[in-house]
């Protein structure tokens, strides 16, 4: 992976994961996901929620935050990693 390929470099490779993030894309797939089950706004919302432990959509600024972490120093050491930022549904 790139990420042994340049392990020995100032630079490290990561993925961050997100589950179903709190923005306006995932309220318009909710939209869809109504319209084409026939499931209310709220019923719809309320099955992506409940793919979550926590019940609830991923706030931006948790995204935010993991990327800014991986960017700042202190964090060399994490590199070739998948991070999953979804409420434990992995």
């Amino acid at each position: 992976s790139l990420a042994l390929e340049i392990a020995r470099g100032p630079v490290t490779v990561n993925a961050i994961c997100p589950g179903f993030l709190d923005t306006p894309m995932t309220d318009h797939s909710v939209e869809v996901i109504a319209s084409r089950t026939g499931r209310s706004l709220s019923e719809a919302r309320a099955a992506l929620e409940a793919m979550s432990p926590q019940n609830r959509l991923i706030r931006p600024a948790e995204v935010t935050s993991c990327a800014l972490w991986l960017c700042a120093p202190g964090s060399e050491g994490m590199n070739g990693k998948a991070i999953a930022i979804d409420g434990g549904e992995t």
